[in-house]
């Protein structure tokens, strides 16, 4: 697709079935994790966040939930936390820094952290489906609108679902480069590891576009004529008055 002919927004269903054998303890989840091909590492530590899209924090992943509750490991359970939310960019880079995570207790002492007989874990694998939306998107300003009110799915699956699995790249961030978008879409590779809930990063985008949008409007007054600037300045101060305002309204 050309950047004059628009972009099509995508969102995504997934289809979850079992993988694998049920695990019991960490040694059992650590070999599970060695050998878990790249649809089940992204169910459990990536696609969380798809489920609870309105969390002010990112959601705990399927694998640190399961070590703190159900295992009653909580040390290990913030290793595995920890390692998903600061290495979730790709399969490979979430499955190295869960083997750190896990090895950091010894093989014999995995084998004892273990589950009680009902409390085994059965990992899944999430098939992702994409779908059209029939939204066409052709400039900056439509973009940044369709993605901070559409489904989350839509957010999910070009931000977040796209550079997982393919090596960062975007074909949303693609089609924004090659319209000459380029701070745009910076802001939305910032979106991709910047570790944050699907409403909060969707929130931060718009606060950056309005903000970007006010600075363009003032530096186009700045061109203008004296009573055409003045007007742009109070018009500035009006709006600064309004955020403030309603920030300290929601504290």
């Amino acid at each position: 697709m050309n950047a004059s002919d628009g972009f099509e927004l995508s969102t995504v269903v997934h289809l979850v079935r079992p993988w694998g054998e049920p695990v019991h303890d960490l040694d059992q989840l650590r070999a599970a994790i060695e050998l878990a091909p790249a649809d089940v590492l992204f169910h459990h530590t990536v696609q969380v966040q798809l489920r609870d899209p309105t969390a002010v924090e990112l959601p705990s992943d399927d694998l640190s939930a399961w070590v703190a509750v159900v295992v009653q490991d909580r040390e290990s359970a913030e290793r595995i936390s920890f390692a998903v939310q600061s290495h979730n960019g790709s399969p490979e880079e979430v499955r190295d820094a869960l083997r750190e995570a896990l090895d950091s207790v010894p093989q014999n002492e995995r084998t004892l952290r273990r589950a009680p007989h009902e409390g085994s874990f059965q990992l899944l694998a999430a098939e992702s489906l994409g779908l059209p939306t029939g939204t066409v998107v052709h400039n900056a300003e439509e973009l940044v609108v369709a993605l901070v009110t559409a489904d989350p799915g839509v957010w999910f699956r070009h931000v977040i679902e796209e550079p997982w699995y393919g090596a960062g790249r975007s074909s949303l961030v693609e089609w924004l480069m090659s319209s000459g978008e380029q701070r745009l879409a910076g802001w939305l590779r910032d979106a991709t590891v910047a570790g944050q809930a699907i409403e909060r990063a969707r929130d931060r985008l718009m606060r950056r576009w309005r903000q970007s949008q006010l600075a363009r409007r003032l530096a186009e007054a700045s061109a203008s004529p004296e009573d055409v600037r003045r007007e742009a300045g109070r018009d500035a101060v009006a709006r600064l008055v309004r955020r403030v305002t309603r920030s300290e309204a929601e504290s």
